[in-house]
C-alpha cells in the first residue's frame, strides 16, 4: 500500500484527508535539503548575470511546472525593472514536440530542441518526478556533453537523474506519490522566482 493510499485508508472523511494530505505535505517539506536549494539559486543568479539561457523540460504535470516557472522568472524580471532570465520552456511548442515525437521519437524531443542552440554555460532544469524519464535523461546527458549546468527537480530516490544532474533537489517520498512531489516543485518555483524578485527589489531600495 502506497502512502497516500494509507493516508486515505485512516482518512476517509473528505475533511480528513484534506487534513492528513497537508500534514504529509509538511514532512515531505521538511526533508528538503535547503543547502542544495540554495545553490540551485546560486546557479540560476550566474546564468542570468552571464547572460546565458536557462532550458526547462519535464513531461507531463512537470511540463506545466516548466511552463509556469519559466512565466515567474519572466514576470519577476519585468516587476523590477528588467535586466532578467533568459528562460525557456521546451515543453510549450506543440508543434515542435509532435514533429520530433513523431518524425523521430518522443525520447529526443528535448534533445533535438537543444541541439544547435545550447552553448557551454547554458543551464538545462529538469523537472521530473521519477528520475527515469528517456527524453530528460537523453537531454540531460547531451547538455553536460556542451559544457551546460544540468540542474534536477527530482522525487522520489532521484532516479537516473540524480547521477547524472550536477545540481538536485529531491524530494524525497515513496515512488509513485506525484502528487506530493509535483506540489513541492510548484512551491520551488515561487520560493526561487519570489527570492530573486525581493532581493533585487531590496538591492534598489539600498542604492
Amino acid at each position: 500500500m502506497s502512502m497516500m493510499e494509507d493516508v486515505y485508508k485512516n482518512n476517509k472523511s473528505a475533511s480528513d484527508y484534506s487534513k492528513a494530505y497537508i500534514s504529509h505535505l509538511i514532512e515531505t517539506f521538511g526533508c528538503l535539503d535547503h543547502a542544495t536549494v540554495a545553490r540551485v539559486i546560486g546557479v540560476l543568479e550566474q546564468a542570468r548575470l552571464g547572460k546565458k539561457r536557462i532550458f526547462f523540460i519535464g513531461n507531463g504535470g512537470s511540463a506545466s511546472t516548466c511552463g509556469h516557472f519559466v512565466n515567474d522568472l519572466h514576470a519577476g524580471s519585468l516587476r523590477h525593472g528588467g535586466g532578467g532570465f533568459r528562460a525557456q520552456d521546451l515543453t510549450c511548442n506543440v508543434a515542435s514536440l509532435t514533429a520530433l515525437a513523431n518524425d523521430v521519437g518522443y525520447d529526443k524531443v528535448f534533445s533535438c530542441q537543444l541541439e544547435g542552440v545550447l552553448d557551454a554555460g547554458d543551464v538545462v532544469v529538469a523537472i521530473s518526478a521519477s528520475g527515469n524519464s528517456p527524453n530528460l535523461v537523453g537531454a540531460v546527458e547531451y547538455a553536460r556533453a556542451q559544457g551546460a549546468v544540468t540542474v534536477g527537480l527530482l522525487g522520489f530516490d532521484g532516479g537516473s537523474l540524480a547521477k547524472l544532474c550536477h545540481h538536485c533537489v529531491i524530494v524525497s517520498t515513496e515512488k509513485g506519490e506525484y502528487g506530493p512531489v509535483e506540489d513541492v516543485h510548484m512551491v520551488l518555483d515561487h520560493l526561487i522566482s519570489s527570492y530573486f524578485c525581493l532581493s533585487r527589489n531590496s538591492e534598489r531600495k539600498c542604492s
